[in-house]
């Protein structure tokens, strides 16, 4: 049986262009991610407006109203979220339409697509039950009406005062939670010891 050597550099001569060209078109999971992130980037539209008066409707009804001197809204894959700055209002109105807790800040970010609020700098909430919280940092879900911060807060009320960490609580101030309670006081009481 006759059997000619096989030239080796031929033959990976004739597999290199098959395997060159495979390699270049498979791209892994992670250059493929890149890929989408940069093309993702590319959708990204920007829309800044000045002194915006905006009202939030659910069910027919303006449930949120919102004022700020600068808003600069980012939109990306239908999800869009709304940086506020230079002075923020938000209004939280009952089912006749009145003002039933007030929220103000120097900015706030909205989450179109989880219906949030994220409040920051001097944030200031006041009900129309004469309770306040102050803090620097507070998020404020719109579906729920519930509010949450980590952060240091100040809490008063027409009979006493608490300061704390770790807030959890409803919007109007009328039921909320502490993880570390700091400082406790009545007013009342302060009030009758400074007349002494």
């Amino acid at each position: 049986m006759n059997s000619k050597p096989i030239d080796i550099r031929a033959f990976v001569l004739l597999l290199m262009p098959g395997f060159f060209f495979t390699a270049c078109t498979d791209l892994s999971d992670y250059d493929r991610e890149r890929v989408r992130d940069a093309m993702a980037d590319s959708l990204l539209s920007v829309t800044e407006s000045r002194n915006i008066r905006m009202d939030l409707i659910e069910d027919g009804q303006r449930i949120v109203s919102v004022h700020s001197p600068f808003a600069a809204t980012y939109t990306r894959e239908g999800r869009s979220e709304t940086d506020l700055r230079d002075s923020v209002y938000v209004a939280v109105l009952d089912s006749t339409g009145a003002i039933e807790t007030e929220v103000t800040s120097r900015s706030a970010r909205y989450l179109g697509h989880k219906s949030e609020f994220h409040f920051t700098d001097d944030v200031l909430v006041s009900t129309r039950d004469g309770r306040r919280l102050r803090t620097e940092y507070l998020e404020w879900s719109q579906s729920d009406r519930s509010i949450y911060t980590p952060d240091f807060v100040i809490i008063v009320t027409e009979a006493d005062s608490i300061t704390g960490y770790g807030l959890t609580g409803t919007d109007d101030l009328s039921t909320y939670r502490l993880t570390e309670v700091t400082g406790e006081f009545e007013l009342e009481q302060s009030e009758r010891q400074g007349s002494r």
